[in-house]
């Protein structure tokens, strides 16, 4: 689900609603930014780290194996390299868009 103009629209109309209808544009927020870039752990450690933190999150909650986000976070606990991790990460967050869940990463 790459960001595309659609995405980008689509989101923007999701976000739009809730507001209108006096909710928060985010439903949730899932705080990465202890572990994202934390310089004084491996990659592994990082994948682990973001891996637990989303699987535990509100977001997440509810949800099946079959659900595309945790297919998404299964994906991502099996990156073997940053690039990998990317490409997962990159999914998520596109997800995330959708959803109306804010990643915090710094």
């Amino acid at each position: 689900m790459p960001r595309t103009a659609e995405h980008i629209a689509e989101t923007h109309r999701i976000a739009h609603e809730r507001v209108a209808a006096g909710k928060p544009a985010w439903e949730y927020t899932v705080d990465l930014s202890a572990v994202f870039h934390n310089e004084g752990m491996s990659f592994e450690e990082i994948r682990d780290a973001v891996v637990q933190i989303l699987r535990s999150s509100k977001w997440a909650d509810g949800r099946d194996e079959f659900d595309d986000l945790i297919e998404a976070i299964d994906g991502l606990a099996a990156a073997e390299d940053n690039e990998e991790f990317n490409g997962w990460f990159d999914e998520i967050y596109d997800r995330a868009d959708y959803d109306r869940a804010w990643i915090k990463t710094h």
